[in-house]
């Protein structure tokens, strides 16, 4: 195995630094690590850090490229940051309490657009009524994007129905609403002579209401590169690693600046500390996942297990993989991906999870399968018993709605 990277134990041992410095920099994402230092090197004069050398790939010698831009604008306009701008408009939110359950509300709106958390949790949090956070997230339906804030499809659509800025007669405006509460039977209404009318109007409702925010083609930066052929290769991403030294040290008796040049020090090392530890636990990965890396499927393996292996707690193995990702043949994944419960004995709950997908990918979009029937499929191909709220809990995990929504969902696609 080619072992790109490595650290003497002594060296580790005479670090001595303070977990201010050292968790941080181990969390921090790769993209995000030469913000993190430069930041840093503000308060030190005695840091220097310069660019990594992709940032520079990305521009052209007439300015920054199309590509580095479209990433860019990306990260600054999204969906929580629209909102947010909305929430601090006094139009519809003028005071410090509607703004200050807004924001709560806007902690639980998930990626797709959609309102998944607990009113009464909310109402507690900010010493309100229930009902008055009901009343703020309805104030929900007229931001922007349309549908924002909805608990299902339904509400969704009935957001953007009145917030449409075609205008539509009130036949066509009530036949429509009618429709939308009762999308699952959208069949019964064919032969009504303003169906079309109505579909054309549904047909151009985002779904889901976030989907404008959704980008499924943003670049993701692996930190390392594994390669499987007859032996295993990791590479770590030098290329978006910036540099870092210690500049201009001299003699002083100032303990502020002697305290200043050994923490310029120190983040030297540091960064070396990081590379170090990410490829170990990136080579602990590999070996124990090895069968998913030539196309099997992951196995039962726990944070706890590395942490163990190199002498670390738990909780800093959690930040250290933390937006994290490798690039293989397979594709790109985050290190959290490696990470699964043992559901019995070497069967992993990926593999059961991978089951639950492959069955609805394939299941009859007239009658989509419930949980329950999916817990019977389950038992008997693995020979396993399990309760039903689990299937329940693997399927929202792999964002597979429900049976219900399905076959909405379903209905939907043929208008």
């Amino acid at each position: 195995m080619a072992n790109t990277l490595s650290i003497s134990t002594t060296q580790k041992q005479n670090l001595n630094l303070s977990l201010k410095l050292w968790l941080p920099m181990l969390q921090t994402s790769i993209q995000d690590l030469e913000s993190y230092l430069t930041n840093l090197s503000y308060e030190n004069p005695f840091l220097e850090v310069k660019k990594p050398k992709e940032f520079y790939n990305n521009f052209t010698s007439n300015g920054t490229s199309g590509e580095f831009i479209e990433s860019l604008a990306f990260y600054t306009n999204s969906l929580n940051d629209k909102l947010s701008e909305q929430i601090e408009d006094d139009t519809l939110f003028p005071t410090p309490n509607s703004k200050k359950v807004a924001l709560e509300i806007l902690c639980d709106i998930d990626e797709n657009g959609y309102f998944d958390g607990d009113i009464e949790k909310i109402a507690i949090t900010c010493n309100v009524y229930k009902e008055y956070v009901e009343s703020i997230r309805q104030r929900f339906s007229r931001l922007e994007p349309s549908g924002v804030g909805a608990l299902n499809i339904e509400e969704s659509f009935l957001f953007q129905l009145d917030s449409m800025d075609k205008e539509i007669d009130d036949e066509l405006y009530n036949f429509t609403k009618k429709i939308i509460k009762d999308i699952t039977h959208i069949d019964k209404y064919a032969t009504h002579h303003r169906f079309n009318d109505a579909k054309d109007i549904i047909k151009y409702f985002n779904n889901p209401p976030a989907i404008d925010y959704i980008n499924d083609n943003v670049q993701v930066i692996p930190d390392f590169f594994v390669e499987i052929n007859e032996d295993i290769e990791i590479k770590i991403n030098n290329s978006y690693y910036p540099d870092i030294k210690v500049k201009n040290p001299f003699n002083t008796k100032n303990e502020n600046i002697k305290e200043k040049l050994k923490e310029a020090k120190d983040l030297v090392n540091l960064l070396n500390l990081r590379k170090a530890t990410l490829y170990k636990i990136v080579l602990i990965i590999v070996e124990k996942q090895i069968s998913f890396f030539v196309g099997g499927e992951l196995k039962p393996f726990s944070m706890q297990e590395i942490a163990s292996e190199l002498g670390f707690a738990e909780s800093t193995i959690s930040r250290a993989v933390s937006n994290k990702y490798i690039e293989c043949n397979l594709g790109t994944f985050p290190l959290k991906f490696f990470f699964t419960n043992a559901v019995d004995k070497d069967l992993s709950s990926s593999q059961i999870k991978s089951y639950i997908k492959s069955l609805v990918d394939y299941e009859n979009k007239d009658e989509p399968l419930t949980d329950e029937t999916i817990l019977e499929f389950i038992e008997e191909k693995f020979g396993l018993k399990m309760v039903r709220r689990t299937i329940t809990k693997y399927r929202k995990i792999l964002d597979i709605p429900s049976s219900k929504e399905r076959k909405k969902l379903y209905k939907l696609e043929n208008l």
